[in-house]
């Protein structure tokens, strides 16, 4: 880091060089600051570098170089927590109690914008400090910093600054920071506009421009405008050019007596086309001005769908073969025409005719559009199950199992939307094989006698699943029974 600073205050002296070559007179200053010293941020990891601070002050001496580069002398002195630096563990571990600091710097400082109303600057130089007034632990450091002079007049600025020094004395290098005034002590100035007499080109008449007078204000001193009463631009030798004040020249303004934005011509809808040229001056839209807000390429203004898309031969909308407002690429039924989604729904279930199972019948969606069973209807397929028995090792219907079967019967009746899938099952006891078999001519048994009865075979399916789907445990004798079951379970068409 220290390699880093010395860099620097090289930079600054080469600067010099070329400041020195500059014509004008420098400008002396007296600065008087408060100063905050704070020794223990640097053993901290510059933590905390508004932390832990001593107060002082500061008087000093400024004199500019140049615009660029001034020279600062000043004196500090206040209260200091200076370290107690550890030879053996080389650290700080304490630190003194308001010890009298006197420290003297020389300066070097590159000030940026100095002619505007806030200037920042960088400084680097050499110095030293006394603490306590005691002359053997004297210690030279130097300082790297920055800081702000803020214009508050002509010769008076409020200055800013904060810089971290290096110590070359082991375990004292510090922070320091400072806020005070700057009064520049100007050379001669007859007529007081801030332009020493030997830079300023007009040193009897004050003004703001280089210290001549600029009556229009516009930047452009009165001795080189030919139209000192008017405000213009540099280009046109400080005679105006931009009659609508819109910041674009007449030469290229399209609208050069009213302001706007596009080419100097209004655009109120701030869509990018001039109103003059915008077919919707007050709806934005890329297409002459206007929006086309389903992108199909015809305006909205000339659309007869303008929030879907369509061929202008179609006057912007899509084509919609049945005429029920639903165009052709959304229509799940673009032949007929209906008012669900484009669908028609015959029953007015809510449930449109391509989805529902019952079309002509109304049920609930739940249901695929289809009645839901009553639950005592439902409770004769369940009792079914169970009730329906057959001749050991047969597919022949016991007697008493007719009865379910005709509850069965008139259930179907009731519902004529309704079929119903017969499905066998077997417990274990037997061959696999022997069991599928046997499941799928039981179902088949049941089947055929309801068809008997007067059902329509179309309504009725039936299969087998021998032992492959038990409810029950095989290994036991109730789990058995309850494997051993015809099923009537609904399908909706």
């Amino acid at each position: 880091m220290k390699r880093i600073l010395l860099s620097f205050i090289l930079f600054l002296l080469l600067s010099t060089q070329v400041s020195f070559s500059q014509p004008g007179p420098a400008k002396n200053g007296l600065t008087a600051k408060a100063v905050l010293f704070n020794y223990q941020a640097p053993h901290r990891d510059n933590k905390q570098i508004f932390e832990n601070l001593s107060n002082g002050f500061e008087l000093g001496y400024t004199r500019d170089l140049s615009n660029a580069l001034s020279f600062a002398l000043p004196l500090r002195i206040g209260l200091a927590n200076f370290p107690i630096y550890d030879k053996l563990t080389k650290s700080v571990n304490t630190y003194t109690r308001d010890k009298i600091y006197t420290g003297l710097d020389a300066l070097l400082q590159l000030n940026f914008y100095k002619n505007c109303g806030i200037s920042p600057f960088v400084y680097a130089g050499i110095g030293g400090a006394i603490p306590a007034f005691d002359f053997d632990n004297f210690y030279a450091q130097a300082p790297f910093g920055a800081g702000l002079d803020i214009r508050v007049s002509e010769r008076l600025k409020i200055a800013l600054q904060s810089d971290y020094r290096f110590a070359f004395e082991d375990g004292f290098d510090n922070w320091q920071h400072a806020a005070g005034i700057k009064l520049l002590l100007a050379p001669k100035d007859r007529d007081e506009d801030g332009w020493p007499d030997k830079m300023d080109p007009c040193p009897d008449d004050w003004g703001t421009v280089e210290g001549c007078p600029d009556s229009d204000a516009d930047k452009i001193a009165d001795k080189d405008d030919k139209c000192p009463q008017e405000a213009g631009v540099p280009e046109n030798m400080g005679c105006p050019s931009d009659m609508d004040k819109d910041g674009v020249y007449d030469r290229d303004d399209d609208c050069p007596k009213v302001a706007g934005t596009v080419k100097g011509c209004p655009d109120k809808d701030k869509d990018g086309v001039a109103d003059k040229d915008d077919r919707c001056p007050d709806v934005a839209g890329k297409i002459k001005g206007c929006p086309d807000t389903d992108g199909d390429g015809l305006v909205d203004i000339d659309d007869k769908c303008p929030k879907v898309a369509g061929p202008a031969s179609n006057n912007g909308c899509p084509p919609d073969r049945d005429n029920d407002g639903f165009p052709d690429a959304t229509d799940p039924c673009p032949d007929l025409a209906g008012s669900i989604g484009g669908c028609p729904d015959t029953d007015g279930d809510g449930v449109t005719d391509n989805n529902d199972k019952c079309p002509n019948t109304k049920g609930p969606a739940s249901n695929m559009g289809c009645p839901e069973i009553k639950v005592e209807d439902k409770k004769v397929l369940d009792v079914a199950m169970r009730a329906v028995q057959f001749q050991t090792g047969t597919a022949i219907i016991t007697k008493s199992s007719f009865k379910n079967l005709n509850e069965v019967l008139s259930v179907l009746n009731k519902y004529p939307e309704m079929n119903l899938s017969i499905e066998g099952h077997t417990d274990s006891v037997a061959d696999d094989a022997l069991n599928q078999k046997l499941s799928e001519k039981r179902a088949k048994a049941c089947a055929d006698y309801l068809i008997k009865k007067g059902i329509a075979a179309s309504r009725l399916m039936s299969a087998g699943y021998g032992e492959t789907k038990p409810i029950g445990d095989n290994k036991t004798k109730d789990g058995r029974a309850l494997n051993r079951r015809t099923e009537f379970n609904p399908v909706w068409r």
